[in-house]
């Protein structure tokens, strides 16, 4: 029952049919002529649309809509007759309201019911003004009247319903539209979020283009990001073939990377720069997508012969799509760029405790290029050293390149390193080539073109070398970042060369005489520990000799006291000169103490210790040192030769024969070489 009254409330028919029989009873209440007539008429008719209603939906058929409102139409006359007054027919003004509720519903409706009306009229008001000559006056007006208005009433309302129609029909359009552009807009934002998020991965790209073609209807997108100096393929929908890079010289996409501006091309065959991936493209847009001032991409969209070409919608609609893209893009490399720079610094401040945690020069140099190689990721890593002697650079270690090239010269200028030092500031190259190598590296077994680097390295504003990094992949060249931090390898490099040069400083002053720069009893002793404890693996058989020479300079104590330690200073500098130019670097030499002097002689003779131990003695003989007056002095020496055989086994043992050949070089009054 209560969904029956919703219907019958929701029925126009059903209302209007109330309306007219409330209006009728009231009008022929008041005029006191026949109501009861009019209320069974008004009954009969109301219970028809009543029971059409339940029947029928409105609309649906159009045909029974139309029967309705010619049942409305009739019961009105039917009612106006029924007064009998032809005169005057109140009732016949209730016609209007199912003229406007026909022109509402339809072009159709109101024709038939219009037609209808006029036959009425003329029914009603023509014939009885003719047949009846005594109601004639004003009754044909009242006619005429009653047809104008229904006919104006018809027209004004069927013209408002269709501007209402076409205003609502707009409105509809607009929301579709308004809804489709939020849902495009929407899918946008989602690729961007996945863009920022992933970075412009090929999947993270792929998804934009099944964004452009499945939302926007695009047929051939494509979109381009920059490497380098060039814009490289990301993704792209339709095309059989495609033009992997632009690097800026042709192409509407190569315009749009130079200048940075839109580019609407609605006929590519009146543009010369257009380089055709598919033969059936007709119109192209390219938008330039950006990170701040810098064309980072490209979004490019082409449309087919079948398709109407692309317009300013179009380029209005890519714009706002590139304008998220960019966002995207841009996001997606700033956080890239944030993460590289922490790994960075990580692998930097890695690196700083790796290449100072050897002190020895030996193994120094080779951790600095291996801890280089893993901070910059790089794949060869060389370390050029000056030689504070002659001046000249030379390859000191190398990593991952062809070390067979170890301590080859550098020219000035030449390659990386060579233009660093001289320039003395940071230099690099995305394509490397061999005959840009060092001459003197040429023909290193290594790729004809690598992307490097080099940076000088400083010492108190000194030269001593340069720090060079190459990468085999020429699509990873070194980034501005890495290149920025460059200068700060190469600071933590001089600082751990410096520490190693002070730590060997340091090392050698401990185990040498500062005076005569030969080892002191403290090296001695290790050094003669070292020699007995290997030769003591041999069979006493298979053991060599071992030979010692232990040197008193004579009456050194008188000497320093008639002539002044300065003088006696300068004898020790020059017999320590003489003995290390006579004695072979496998020797051990030391200062023993003030004036006593002790070479070990590995592998020698007594025979041999005792010639060598004479050529000293004459030259130092020979030697003149001048005093403090600027007269000539000279001294001699006085030695004692010793040599064991495979049953020695300490250094002590060896130097006391050795002593007791001295001590009879000095009774046999000196400045002689006794073996023992």
């Amino acid at each position: 029952m209560r969904r029956a009254l919703r219907r019958l409330a929701a029925d126009p028919h059903v209302l209007l049919a109330i309306a007219v029989v409330l209006a009728a009873l009231v009008v022929e209440s008041a005029s006191q002529a026949r109501p009861m007539l009019v209320a069974v008429q008004s009954i009969a008719f109301l219970g028809i649309q009543i029971a059409a209603g339940l029947k029928w939906r409105v609309g649906r058929p159009v045909a029974v809509d139309t029967a309705r409102l010619l049942l409305a139409l009739a019961a009105v006359m039917w009612m106006s007759l029924g007064t009998g007054d032809p005169a005057t027919l109140p009732l016949a003004s209730l016609l209007l309201p199912i003229v406007a509720m026909a022109a509402a519903m339809g072009t159709r409706q109101i024709v038939i019911v219009g037609c209808v009306i006029v036959a009425a009229a003329v029914a009603a008001y023509v014939i009885p003004s003719i047949s009846t000559p005594t109601i004639q006056a004003g009754l044909l007006q009242r006619g005429v009247a009653l047809g104008a208005t229904a006919i104006v009433l018809a027209i004004g309302t069927r013209r408002t319903i269709d501007l209402l129609e076409r205003a609502v029909a707009h409105a509809r359009e607009s929301s579709a539209l308004l809804r489709r552009s939020s849902h495009q807009m929407a899918a946008v934002e989602a690729a961007g979020r996945l863009l920022a998020s992933n970075g412009p991965t090929a999947e993270a790209l792929d998804s934009v283009m099944g964004l452009l073609v499945d939302r926007f209807g695009y047929r051939y997108p494509s979109i381009y990001t920059r490497h380098g100096d060039v814009m490289r393929l990301g993704a792209q929908r339709g095309y059989e073939t495609v033009i992997e890079t632009f690097d800026g010289t042709v192409g509407v996409v190569g315009r749009v990377m130079r200048t940075g501006k839109t580019e609407l091309v609605p006929d590519i065959t009146l543009d010369p720069d257009y380089r055709a991936a598919s033969p059936d493209v007709r119109s192209e847009i390219s938008v330039p997508l950006f990170a701040g001032d810098t064309v980072i991409g490209v979004l490019n969209v082409e449309s087919g012969q079948d398709a109407p070409p692309l317009d300013e919608g179009d380029r209005d609609t890519l714009i706002l799509i590139g304008d998220r893209i960019s966002a995207a893009l841009a996001l997606a490399r700033e956080r890239d760029a944030l993460r590289e720079r922490g790994d960075l610094f990580a692998r930097l401040a890695e690196f700083g405790s790796a290449i100072n945690a050897s002190l020895e020069l030996d193994s120094a140099h080779p951790v600095i290029v291996r801890s280089v190689a893993t901070a910059l990721e790089t794949d060869i890593v060389t370390l050029v050293l000056r030689d504070a002697a002659s001046g000249e650079d030379r390859i000191a270690a190398m990593y991952g390149g062809d070390d067979r090239y170890l301590g080859v010269r550098i020219l000035p200028g030449e390659g990386l390193s060579g233009r660093a030092i001289q320039e003395r500031r940071v230099v690099s190259t995305p394509v490397f080539r061999r005959s840009s190598y060092p001459s003197t590296v040429q023909r290193a077994r290594t790729e004809d073109a690598l992307t490097g680097a080099s940076v000088p390295l400083l010492h108190e504003e000194t030269v001593i070398g340069a720090l060079s990094v190459a990468r085999r992949d020429l699509e990873h060249p070194y980034t501005e970042l890495e290149l920025d931090a460059l200068p700060l390898v190469a600071n933590q490099v001089t600082l751990a060369l410096s520490n190693v040069a002070l730590h060997a400083k340091v090392a050698d002053a401990a185990i040498r005489d500062p005076l005569t720069g030969l080892w002191n009893r403290r090296h001695l002793e290790v050094a003669c520990a070292r020699l007995f404890a290997s030769r003591a693996r041999f069979d006493p058989d298979d053991r060599h000799p071992v030979a010692a020479i232990l040197f008193d300079l004579d009456h050194f104590g008188s000497f320093n006291k008639r002539y002044g330690h300065t003088v006696g200073d300068a004898v020790l500098r020059a017999f320590g000169s003489i003995l290390a130019g006579r004695l072979r670097s496998s020797d051990i030499v030391a200062r023993y103490g003030g004036e006593e002097f002790v070479a070990i002689l590995d592998g020698a003779s007594v025979e041999e210790a005792q010639r060598v131990a004479e050529e000293i003695r004459r030259e130092l003989e020979g030697t003149r040192v001048q005093g403090s007056g600027g007269e000539e002095l000279r001294a001699t020496v006085s030695a004692g030769c010793a040599s064991l055989g495979p049953a020695v086994a300490s250094l002590e043992a060896l130097l006391e024969v050795a002593d007791v050949g001295l001590q009879m070089a000095k009774r046999g009054g000196r400045n002689q070489v006794v073996a023992a």
